[in-house]
């Protein structure tokens, strides 16, 4: 498939309509960050929530600048640029299971373990990503968080807790851009499965938000009820 590009402010935008995609992903998320910080009191659970939404922001961003620039670097510098994009997105799954792990509240002895896990399968993400900068690393990372993710809240959407059926359809829906960018399912150069893939995840994020913002808004989301 063609690489597509553009003439714009005096600059050739290489794959304008990804561009355009993450700038929307990364705007949506700034929003949802931002809003966030006025919903609820259960500070720990708000701040993974936020942090998961900013760090989407800032990858999408530096997704966009990748694709977007990249006959303007060097290729060292682009080396970088596209290896702070892949180990943003192995962020991006650390917050999110943080989120879990404090939403589920496990009693103190199994919610350490669970953290010290989080963060040993998050440094050998780290470490693979450092040595082979694939996105494909990211792209298992990330799934399985999701997949994770998926099954917490819908036990706890099944229980009528609010918020858990947003998150859950949120969650479901995004493995479909893992789909859609794993066949490389595309529609025409000027709409191809990163842009397919760009349009699911900001669909599936909007919806995870308005979970969030009622689990945060809601006493009976304190933990998982028994």
């Amino acid at each position: 498939m063609n690489i597509t590009s553009t003439h714009i402010f005096g600059f050739d935008l290489l794959e304008p309509v990804t561009v355009l995609t993450n700038v929307i992903i990364s705007g949506f998320c700034l929003y949802f960050y931002l809003k966030l910080n006025h919903i609820g009191s259960q500070k720990k659970l708000k701040k993974y929530w936020r942090l998961f939404f900013l760090f989407f922001g800032i990858s999408a961003i530096l997704g966009g600048i990748a694709h977007g620039f990249k006959p303007y670097f060097e290729p060292l510098v682009f080396y970088y640029v596209w290896l702070s994009m892949n180990l943003t997105g192995l962020v991006i799954t650390y917050f999110l299971l943080r989120s879990n792990l404090e939403f589920a509240n496990p009693e103190k002895p199994k919610k350490q373990l669970l953290q010290l896990l989080i963060l040993s399968v998050t440094i050998l993400f780290l470490f693979i990503t450092i040595v082979s900068n694939n996105f494909l690393s990211v792209k298992i990372n990330g799934g399985i968080a999701v997949i994770i993710s998926l099954i917490t809240h819908f036990q706890t959407y099944r229980k009528g807790l609010p918020g858990s059926g947003y998150i859950s359809f949120g969650f479901a829906f995004s493995l479909l851009s893992i789909v859609v960018h794993s066949t490389q399912f595309s529609i025409s150069e000027w709409f191809n499965y990163k842009d397919i893939s760009h349009v699911i995840m900001n669909i599936s994020l909007y919806f995870i938000f308005l979970g969030v913002t009622r689990k945060l808004g809601s006493k009976e989301s304190l933990q998982i009820a028994d």
